[in-house]
């Protein structure tokens, strides 16, 4: 695999110079030099005299809601900033547009035009985002951390931040993030938390006739479960390699075939039981409602028992190296005011929030990284514990009371043991390995020969983007 990682750096060096002639110039934007930016040039500026922030985007209509008020209000700080979405792509067709704007988005972030900060869902394809990251396209963010601009490391979750970090650099910075594992009964499951794919078995031998592994028991549905939404485990981008081929890789693939394959989807009733649920806790109410006393988070099947992780996909921003270092400095400025405390504790949901009165059925987007917010709206729901707060799920209604303080304990106990962070495996990714899954699936090939196959396509994949 060393002549991947090879492969990719010559990659961004040819990418590099192939651009450097032409570029497209947005129209209403100022003109950068062909060159990198140096100290010595003007930062660009909008009409006001403002310095311009520049942020890719794929489309206005969908900006996060957290990210829209942010810059309408930094807009309005008249700080000499000002802060303007760039659009890359409006949607995807036939003919390639969206693999276009994701080209055009990795050509101005290394030539230094058109944008200054990125987040990783402005590339429809985001495993680009994290290519970019590990070869240095991005600013490494403890400069300014360690800084006296804007906030400092002190007030972020250090352990998220150790997840994202690449040979001791930051280049990226999540604002939210939300914990994956696997979970189930206790009566079910045992007390062992973090399984490894050989006890996952051993477990499921011993449930009665007629229990659903997850949402059903036949191939695709289980494959989806314990393989599809943990494909992160076997990409490597810091490095450029993947996993495919390996050993628990081929056994989770045989395990997904053992199951019946039926074109019949059996729905459960109320009784049926689960063996495993899939639990992406984004807040603490979701984490409340799941983990009473026999939950048991026993993770995805993994060779080294770590399979629960941490997961920032679509929550993830950084600032380009090549944009202006006045921009840069704004941009950070951008960046600290949506890491504030306040700021992220209004765009989280508590018990007392207007949201949640309004909507206590509300999606939670995520735990914020700001630990003052984390502290502040946990222990606004654990002042209500003790207290009764019932809810209708399907036309059945349930007392599900509020976050306890050891709840809160056992949550900040899983998240510190969480010593990965999840890769994005593209829809690109996904297709190239479920068809030949597929393959495996209908007796066509072994899961060795299928293994091997996508391990090849995704090497060259992943060579081919970088």
């Amino acid at each position: 695999m060393k002549k991947l990682t090879a492969m990719i750096t010559a990659a961004l060096l040819l990418t590099m110079s192939a651009c450097s002639g032409n570029s497209t110039q947005i129209p209403g934007e100022p003109t950068v030099s062909e060159s990198e930016t140096t100290k010595t040039e003007p930062a660009p500026t909008d009409e006001n005299g403002d310095i311009l922030i520049r942020i890719a985007t794929d489309d206005l209509v969908w900006l996060p809601p957290e990210l829209e008020t942010a810059i309408e209000e930094f807009n309005e700080m008249d700080n000499g900033y000002h802060v303007k979405p760039v659009i890359y792509s409006l949607g995807s067709d036939d003919s390639g547009g969206l693999q276009t704007a994701d080209m055009r988005l990795q050509m101005d972030i290394l030539q230094g035009k058109n944008v200054d900060i990125v987040m990783d869902y402005s590339f429809s394809e985001m495993s680009r985002y994290d290519i970019l990251s590990e070869k240095g396209a991005f600013v490494d963010l403890y400069t300014f951390l360690d800084g006296e601009l804007g906030i400092s490391r002190s007030e972020l979750n250090s352990h998220i931040l150790e997840l994202h970090e690449n040979d001791g650099k930051l280049y990226q910075m999540p604002l939210y993030f939300n914990v994956d594992t696997m979970c189930g009964d206790a009566e079910y499951v045992g007390t062992t938390e973090n399984w490894t794919l050989n006890e996952l078995m051993a477990h499921w031998e011993k449930m009665p006739e007629g229990t659903f592994f997850c949402n059903n028991s036949t191939k695709w549905p289980v494959y989806w479960a314990i393989v599809r939404g943990n494909l992160g485990a076997f990409v490597d981008y810091e490095n450029g390699t993947c996993s495919f081929d390996s050993p628990e890789f081929v056994k989770l693939l045989e395990f997904c075939n053992s199951f019946p394959d039926t074109k019949v989807k059996v729905q459960p009733d109320w009784d049926t039981i689960h063996f495993l649920n899939w639990c992406s806790f984004s807040g603490f109410d979701e984490f409340h409602k799941a983990a009473d006393d026999t939950t048991v988070f026993v993770g995805y099947p993994s060779g080294n028992g770590k399979g629960s992780f941490i997961d920032t996909l679509w929550k993830r921003y950084s600032i380009c190296a090549t944009a202006h270092p006045a921009v840069q400095e704004g941009a950070w400025e951008f960046l600290s005011y949506m890491l504030n405390a306040d700021v992220q504790i209004k765009n989280c949901i508590s018990y007392d929030s207007e949201s949640y009165q309004e909507n206590p059925h509300l999606d939670e987007d995520g735990f914020p990284i700001n630990q003052t917010a984390f502290e502040r709206i946990a222990q606004g729901m654990i002042a209500h514990a003790g207290e009764s707060r019932v809810l209708s799920f399907s036309g059945r209604e349930k007392d599900v009371g509020y976050l306890t303080q050891e709840e809160y304990e056992r949550l900040l106990k899983l998240i510190d043991s969480l010593n990965r962070m999840n890769s994005p495996v593209d829809k690109t990714a996904n297709t190239i390995i479920e068809n030949e899954v597929e393959a495996y699936f209908a007796g066509e090939r072994t899961a060795e020969e299928v293994a091997k196959s996508i391990q090849g396509r995704m090497e060259i994949m992943i060579s081919e983007r970088s």
